[in-house]
């Protein structure tokens, strides 16, 4: 049981994993365009996305790149047995790495280039090549590159209960560089007493999350923090530090990291497109929220926002019912938009789950009342879905239902660099 808990960290995911191949390999790799990317384009997946790639070069930053044709076709039934049909395509220009995992991309307006037959080398012996509409790498020695090291470091300690136990939890948030943030394998945390005596904390959490908990904490301790991120070409240098000082054993007292803003209250709503059901499919979120009873060193007392995700995996119902099986979420856009009005705008990211158990509402903002380059914002998260207790249950009709929208209310949200 919770009893008192507080929040200063960024939480979630972004883009997909990279998989356990290996760069110098003898087999080519085919090159493709993440699903999750593709989707984040389109906006649809209809029995998957298929893709047509060609390889043009290797890009300024020397990593392989090229152009993908993407479409997928959605049907539906009409009256009278009628059937339509509905294709969405879009073309992308893309950078992979030396593993054949998407790096980065962005949409192209038009065409790209379609040459069946390219072939191109670079100094290390790299070769990328198409055959017909089909894109490969064949790796020689490449220049492996580590991701830069993660920034925005936030931290907080609160008292954790767990029956009759109780005990002082550090969480620590951060943001991977965002180039690379979606193939971010594993990150390492730790924590380490500015004055010999308690021990040294460290955790490593897998995939591309961006928070970790450290326990247990010595109370009246400072910690100098750092965290480093790691992905297949290599790990990161250590994060600048930033120093935390615990609190009593009871949980008062002590110091975070600095910012200091909260907002005391914090709900809104979820919709997801094309929605839940037990048939897997990427789904679209659009989070509405509130922000009230704001008090700190900034000046706005309460915000509206918008926010933009995508699951970077097919999902099903079975998202709701599990904090393990949730999926990763992929930001796209945030805007919150504070009052009064003369504090301007603020924009980030923000991520959190699809799941009625619990998880991390968090986040990053920029701009706005906060003059420093980049702001994290935590706040442990409930949500609640329409229709969640019959996702998936055909209606004695036979009819399925979709499980298209939630409402989510948080603890309150702390802002802090």
């Amino acid at each position: 049981m919770f009893r008192r808990i507080t929040l200063s960290a960024i939480a979630g995911a972004l883009v997909c994993l990279a998989p356990a191949s290996a760069a110098g390999a003898a087999t080519p790799t085919q090159l493709l365009l993440s699903q999750s990317a593709a989707f984040s384009l389109l906006g649809h997946s209809c029995g998957g996305i298929q893709e047509q790639v060609y390889a043009t070069g290797f890009a300024v930053n020397g990593f392989p790149a090229g152009d993908v044709y993407m479409q997928t076709r959605c049907g539906g039934s009409g009256r009278g047995g009628g059937y339509k049909s509905t294709t969405y395509s879009a073309w992308a220009t893309t950078t992979w790495d030396w593993f054949g995992d998407t790096r980065s991309f962005a949409k192209l307006e038009g065409a790209g280039e379609q040459n069946t037959s390219f072939s191109a080398e670079d100094a290390h012996g790299d070769r990328i090549y198409n055959v017909g509409t089909v894109a490969y790498l064949e790796t020689g020695e490449p220049p492996l590159q580590p991701p830069a090291a993660p920034t925005g470091i936030g931290a907080s300690v609160s008292l954790y209960e767990v029956g009759e136990t109780e005990y002082l939890r550090m969480q620590v948030g951060w943001a991977a560089a965002e180039e690379t943030a979606g193939l971010i394998t594993s990150s390492t945390v730790t924590a380490t007493p500015v004055k010999p005596g308690p021990a040294v904390l460290t955790t490593t959490v897998a995939g591309t999350s961006t928070s970790a908990l450290l326990a247990p904490v010595a109370p009246n301790t400072t910690y100098r923090i750092t965290v480093t991120n790691t992905d297949s070409e290599g790990t990161s240098d250590e994060s600048s530090p930033i120093e935390l000082t615990s609190p009593n054993e009871d949980g008062e007292g002590g110091g975070g990291t600095a910012g200091g803003e909260v907002c005391e209250l914090n709900s809104g709503t979820i919709k997801l497109t094309p929605g839940l059901t037990a048939a897997p499919s990427y789904q679209e979120i659009t989070v509405k929220g509130a922000l009230r009873n704001c008090d700190g060193p900034a000046e706005p007392s309460e915000g509206t926002y918008v926010a933009h995700l995508t699951t970077s995996e097919e999902v099903t119902c079975s998202t709701l019912e599990s904090i393990s099986a949730e999926p990763t979420t992929t930001p796209v856009s945030l805007v919150v938009k504070w009052l009064p009005t003369g504090v301007g705008k603020s924009h980030g990211t923000l991520v959190m789950p699809l799941s009625e158990v619990g998880g991390s509402f968090a986040g990053t903002l920029e701009g706005g009342p906060f003059s420093q380059p980049q702001i994290m914002f935590a706040a442990s998260l409930s949500e609640s879905f329409t229709g969640a207790a019959k996702c998936g249950v055909p209606s004695p009709k036979g009819v399925v239902k979709p499980v298209r929208s939630a409402t989510f209310a948080t603890s309150p949200v702390e802002i802090g660099t």
